[in-house]
């Protein structure tokens, strides 16, 4: 065992932070105030059987080393130091990294294959048609070719592996490094095949992983990335910052989504330009490159996902202090790729003329909604007033104090005393859901709120109640595949269910979520193995269940519609049915 890993087991996490932070039992885990941002209620959870802890306020997250360097802002190696002395262990300064000569080995391999993959997009007759793609489709110079080390993966099962077996190159590590996979029958393909590549680089110019684009419909996912290793970390990783660096420094930084917005933008000489790499904004990304800048820029798709990745942003952004603005993509376009197609210059137009993150909010949210309506203006504000409660400015408050009532016709005090309520917590906005009065529901979702509670109860309430829920009921695919895996744990030989282990079943997305899952407080006024739960399980089944129903209808009056239209009066009959047997469930 390493001295990491001595260090872990004997330190307990909720003794450590029980240091900093007065912590009371709740459920499975404790609560408290977080250390890391002002809070009226506790929102920081910690896990004694994960050792982790999560503040669901500011997102700050981690296990007692991120904590500690965290809480007395501290490199790694300093707080390794403190746990050390504290958990007796006595250090040894080789051991530091017991995974250095390991890691080495990874990042050289990564470097040849991005080299390998290099020479068939840019040498081999196989690889024309990534270099087709490239330069004709996406118009890319093969100096821009050259300096991003793009490559391309050829459609065959195995042609990286033979190149590295040539090499003497033991797999075990590329399949560490993610390169290659083993199938049932024992033989090891290639992950990346049929696929243009974009290689990971580091700050330091190292060879992380890879990302691969598909160039037939037929192949799928159309995007594959290097799943997590001992050397990429994708939630602390950000594309394309190793040759934006300077450019950030000096001019600050603009997020984007994709990769070709990257190169596209640094191949038409805007060259402050990063992407998130296939993941939402994190808290590590942005811990990134606040060594380089305080100012951002977001410049994400137009589509709503887009929309709601800026939201997102914003929001973790300002809770670390930066400078946000907001570069608006011209309507007709779908992201900075086509714009810098379309027009260079108007891109660099774009960026220089970016809207404060507020202004963008409010115009967002406003065209959500008919604002000229008391409904409109109602929705409008519920919205508005959580974010710009936040203004501690005085300024900034009283300037989009008199924007919002000059948008939605509103006198100044009634948006003033809406703001003010919301500070003190007093501003009551619509509800998503009805909320029974015997189903104390969290602010989550009915989806994830059902989920929690079986994975905070008891081996036995999980194996005779979880089968209630149908897969087909959690429009959320994430937890859906949780649900799936964890009937599929509990087959297992076992008398207690073990977060940490179920957690080793996951993969690193759908283990995320179970940690804000399992993390999640959950009010509950009686002890969760009590008869208690059972009833609140059951109640919260039944709104589950009609949610279901309510999607069902939805969809059938869709069919029913298009079936009128063809007139063909047996599907009619068929779906109308259908409809009114489900319309009875919800009564």
């Amino acid at each position: 065992m390493d001295q990491i890993s001595q260090i872990k087991q004997k330190l307990d996490i909720v003794t450590l932070v029980g240091t900093y932070v007065s912590l009371k039992k709740s459920g499975n885990s404790y609560k408290g105030l977080c250390p890391f941002h002002s809070e009226k209620s506790s929102s920081f959870m910690v896990s004694p059987e994960l050792q982790i802890f999560k503040c669901f306020g500011c997102g700050t997250a981690g296990d007692i080393f991120e904590f500690v360097q965290k809480i007395e802002g501290v490199d790694f190696h300093t707080a390794l130091e403190e746990l050390a002395e504290k958990a007796g262990v006595k250090l040894e300064r080789q051991q530091i990294d017991p995974d250095a000569k390991f890691k080495k080995q990874l990042y050289w391999v990564n470097e040849m294959a991005a080299k390998f993959y290099n020479y068939l997009l840019t040498k081999h007759a196989g690889g024309k048609v990534g270099l087709d793609y490239f330069q004709q489709k996406r118009g890319l110079s093969e100096k821009t070719i050259k300096s991003f080390s793009l490559g391309y993966a050829p459609d065959h099962p195995d042609t990286l592996f033979k190149y590295f077996s040539k090499k003497g190159v033991e797999t075990e590590i590329l399949l560490k490094a993610g390169l290659v996979f083993q199938k049932d029958n024992g033989e090891y393909t290639d992950k990346f095949r049929g696929r243009i590549i974009f290689p990971l680089t580091g700050v330091d110019g190292k060879v992380l992983g890879f990302a691969g684009r598909s160039l037939s419909p037929d192949l799928q996912p159309k995007y594959l990335n290097t799943a997590e290793t001992p050397v990429y970390h994708k939630s602390f990783f950000i594309y394309g910052l190793d040759r934006a660096k300077v450019a950030i420094k000096k001019d600050g930084a603009v997020f984007v989504e994709g990769y070709m917005d990257v190169i596209s933008a640094h191949e038409a000489g805007i060259a402050n330009v990063v992407a998130t790499s296939g993941t939402s904004l994190t808290q590590g990304q942005l811990k990134l490159i606040s060594r380089y800048t305080n100012d951002l820029t977001f410049c994400f798709d137009t589509d709503t996902a887009g929309v709601a990745a800026s939201f997102r942003g914003i929001e973790l952004a300002e809770n670390m202090g930066f400078n946000i603005k907001v570069a608006i993509i011209p309507s007709g376009l779908k992201d900075l790729d086509e714009l810098i197609k379309s027009d260079p210059d108007k891109a660099k137009y774009m960026f220089s003329n970016a809207v404060p993150a507020y202004d963008f909010l409010l115009f967002s949210i406003i065209k959500k909604y008919n604002k000229d309506s008391p409904e409109g203006k109602k929705k409008i504000m519920d919205e508005i007033v959580p974010w710009f409660s936040r203004i501690q400015n005085k300024v900034l408050l009283d300037h989009y104090t008199k924007e919002v009532a000059k948008e939605l016709g509103l006198n100044e005090e009634t948006v003033t005393g809406a703001l003010s309520a919301s500070q003190k917590g007093n501003y009551i906005q619509t509800a998503d859901y009805e909320q029974s009065e015997n189903t104390i529901l969290s602010p989550q979702s009915l989806e994830s709120y059902i989920i929690a509670l079986l994975l905070k109860s008891s081996l036995d309430f999980i194996k005779t109640t979880g089968y209630k829920i149908d897969p087909q009921d959690l429009a959320d695919q994430k937890l859906r595949r949780i649900l799936e895996q964890l009937r599929e744990y509990i087959k297992g030989d076992f008398d207690k269910f073990d977060p940490k282990d179920f957690k080793k079943t996951l993969d690193v997305d759908h283990a995320a979520l179970f940690e804000n899952l399992y993390l999640q407080e959950i009010d509950l006024k009686a002890d969760l193995t009590s008869e208690y739960l059972e009833k609140e399980f059951e109640l919260a089944l039944v709104r589950l269940k009609k949610d279901t129903a309510r999607r069902r209808m939805q969809k059938l009056s869709e069919e029913i519609r298009l079936a009128e239209k063809s007139n063909d009066l047996d599907a009619v009959k068929n779906l109308t049915s259908e409809f009114e047997n489900l319309k009875k469930q919800l009564k």
